[in-house]
């Protein structure tokens, strides 16, 4: 949806101070509280990601949800092989292929992380309303969504 009114350049600067601000200070609380967890926040969101899915998924497609390289996500997929959170499988039509599933310890992994999240995230919401929240999450939604859809090249 187009807006009628366009925003002047300094609302635009400063819409992109702030999101740049958040995203900085965002990755770094991120890097902090994962590093007891021994993952980095690359690895966390692959974790994620395996985790949401019903079904294997290839690498190649696993870089591209995630906005990692092919051999970014091969060496993160071999850690977590050894660390027992994912299992790779073998494609019987295709020998190449070796499909990526997370395991049950991968799942059990992913919601003690978040589990360990949750605290801080109380106390950066301490006395923002449900609304609010609900709001915000919205808005975040909002912007994700434009910026998937940007890091496409037929886009």
């Amino acid at each position: 949806m187009q807006n009628p009114d366009p925003l002047s350049p300094q609302s635009l600067a400063g819409l992109g101070l702030q999101l740049g601000l958040v995203s900085q200070l965002y990755g770094g609380l991120m890097t902090r509280m994962l590093e007891r967890h021994d993952l980095t926040y690359p690895q966390f969101t692959l974790l994620m990601h395996l985790s949401r899915r019903s079904e294997p998924s290839r690498v190649s497609d696993l870089a591209a949800a995630v906005d990692l390289t092919q051999s970014a996500v091969t060496k993160v997929i071999q850690k977590f092989t050894r660390m027992g959170l994912v299992d790779v499988l073998r494609d019987t039509a295709d020998q190449r292929n070796r499909p990526v599933r997370v395991t049950p310890a991968g799942i059990a992994r992913v919601i003690e992380v978040q589990r360990g999240f949750g605290p801080v995230f109380q106390s950066m919401l301490d006395g923002w309303t449900p609304d609010e929240v609900g709001r915000l999450t919205a808005d975040l939604a909002r912007i994700t969504r434009w910026l998937d859809g940007a890091r496409r090249p037929d886009q």
